[in-house]
């Protein structure tokens, strides 16, 4: 089955421009355009439930930034509640961090998020990154899978064991993180004992992959969006 869309570089290439374009953004008035922009391409993914999904934590930083920003920065009050008081730079700010963390985090998801990690990785190397830290990243992203299903794996042993709840559950989340990190810890060091035991690094390098016509037309229309939203955030 042919590959639908642009290739892991371009991926990158894309994901970078974008977020460049989006932090870039320093009125209000082109958040609108910004959020229709990161919409579009995360319906045009087909994956926004994973999206959605993934969200949940920079939403929650979102919301953060959004309660604490207008309460303690600014000096124009617009309204108070007892001791605290409703700000209005802070308020704008909130908003305008907020708004490009969460569409940066969405272009990016969109992007990235359904690459396998060999392809993310053979992407990276495209793109003259050094092999030792494309390798990095690969076994990081490697790693990060295991850790989380061998933790889904004990919390699921625990509930069936009857394991404390709610805030008592606590210290078990505790002491199973931590086995799972020496866990992971220990198997790493196993397996770069057998890379290098295999001759890691004394091979020649993998051939980059090249840049086909749709790779060149999606970073192209990725730079006319980036390019298009900075002009705007200056005639706005």
């Amino acid at each position: 089955m042919a590959e639908r869309g642009p290739g892991p570089t371009a991926r990158l290439v894309i994901a970078l421009v974008l977020a460049f374009g989006i932090a870039s953004v320093q009125g209000l008035a082109v958040l609108p355009y910004v959020f229709v922009l990161a919409i579009g391409l995360v319906l045009a993914s087909g994956q926004w439930r994973m999206v959605l999904r993934r969200m949940r934590g920079p939403a929650l930083l979102a919301l953060g930034l959004c309660v604490v920003l207008p309460l303690g920065s600014g000096t124009t009050v617009l309204a108070e509640l007892g001791p605290f008081r409703l700000r209005l730079e802070g308020l704008e700010a909130a908003a305008l961090i907020a708004g490009r963390l969460l569409s940066i985090v969405a272009v990016t998801l969109a992007l990235l998020a359904a690459l396998p990690p060999f392809q993310l990785v053979a992407g990276l190397r495209s793109l003259r990154l050094p092999a030792l830290l494309a390798d990095l990243a690969l076994l990081t992203l490697r790693y990060l899978d295991e850790v989380t299903a061998e933790l889904r794996r004990a919390h699921l042993a625990r509930q069936i064991r009857g394991g404390h709840r709610g805030w008592r559950a606590l210290p078990d989340h505790a002491t199973l993180l931590a086995t799972g990190l020496i866990r992971a810890q220990a198997r790493s060091e196993r397996v770069w004992a057998a890379m290098r035991l295999r001759g890691y690094g004394a091979g020649l390098a993998m051939p980059l992959a090249r840049l086909r016509a749709r790779d060149w037309i999606g970073m192209s229309v990725a730079l006319i969006a980036a390019l298009g939203v900075i002009w705007l955030d200056r005639v706005l």
